[in-house]
């Protein structure tokens, strides 16, 4: 898969069908899109390309209620040529890109990719204002030499598939849902580092993952893990929060891998989230914490373990 950054011209020596979208989660409903895009595309012997943006446009335009992401640009590059797709336009969002009038973009776009149909979702907008609804973009299309063509919802059962709806879910807990929506597991992947090291002291020793600060953290709490880590798979039980009882601040993702113990530090760990267990919670005194992650463990390992 060829990827650019930005949209250079004439960057692609053939035709292609193009969509354009953040597609941030790749989920469920975005990967059967891009599915049928890349079948369409190459059915036609055309390209089958993807116009994104990083950052996400809601960081620049409502960044008052951006919640983070929900996977890396890099693992969403790795999602879309899993699906088939023949190149990528990273397109850096900035208030000159959202003032631009949706026949400019358009135009940038077409001069790049050589575009013959825009795939769209029935509720895309693109340009200043929002103005490049599908019907006006079919009119920017007569006069810059591509059609439209406009996909109607995707649902997946009865939980319609949405980057929205995902992290609604992620913020309320509801792994089952988030995984559901996804059509795979939510997973954090960052190298281990060295925290306080008190999980060792009272017999519990942590990995504790640091990740990309632009990812975005779930309901505070405890969940039930799968751990993969040196291409094995380890149960786990994991604290996600500020750490109450020793008046943490700072959120971080905490591991205790069952029944197992190793040097993980400075190595790359993926934290696959199966279960919400409970709240994060303070508690009185370091028996009353031991006493509740043994029992923690407990719903972890007869979640995960047959």
């Amino acid at each position: 898969m060829q990827q650019f950054s930005g949209l250079p011209v004439d960057a692609l020596a053939g035709p292609s069908i193009v969509t354009i979208g953040v597609f941030d989660g790749m989920h469920h409903g975005h990967q059967q899109f891009l599915q049928q895009l890349v079948a369409q595309a190459h059915a036609q012997q055309l390209l089958a390309v993807v116009v994104t943006f990083d950052p996400h446009p809601d960081s620049v335009v409502h960044p008052e209620r951006a919640s983070g992401l929900l996977i890396t640009p890099a693992e969403r590059m790795q999602l879309m040529s899993a699906c088939g797709i023949d190149a990528v336009f990273s397109v850096a969002f900035n208030s000159d890109v959202q003032a631009m009038s949706a026949t400019d973009f358009m135009q940038w776009v077409t001069n790049a990719t050589h575009m013959q149909s825009l795939w769209v979702g029935w509720d895309f907008a693109l340009g200043r204002g929002r103005e490049g609804t599908p019907a006006r973009l079919a009119q920017v299309g007569t006069h810059l030499g591509f059609g439209v063509h406009t996909v109607a919802r995707i649902h997946a059962d009865t939980l319609a598939p949405s980057s929205s709806a995902i992290r609604q879910a992620l913020q309320a807990g509801e792994i089952t849902a988030v995984t559901h929506m996804l059509g795979r597991q939510f997973s954090y992947r960052g190298v281990v580092v060295k925290g306080d090291q008190r999980g060792r002291t009272i017999g519990f020793p942590t990995a504790n993952l640091a990740i990309d600060s632009r990812i975005m953290l779930p309901k505070y709490g405890v969940y039930a893990c799968i751990a993969t880590f040196n291409g094995q798979y380890y149960p786990a039980v994991t604290n996600i929060g500020q750490r109450p009882t020793f008046n943490g601040v700072e959120p971080r993702i905490e591991a205790h891998l069952l029944d197992v113990t190793m040097d993980m530090y400075d190595q790359v760990m993926e934290l696959a989230l199966v279960a919400f267990i409970r709240p994060e919670q303070r508690f009185a005194g370091f028996a009353e914490l031991v006493a509740q992650i043994n029992a923690d463990a407990q719903v972890a390992r007869t979640m995960l373990l047959p």
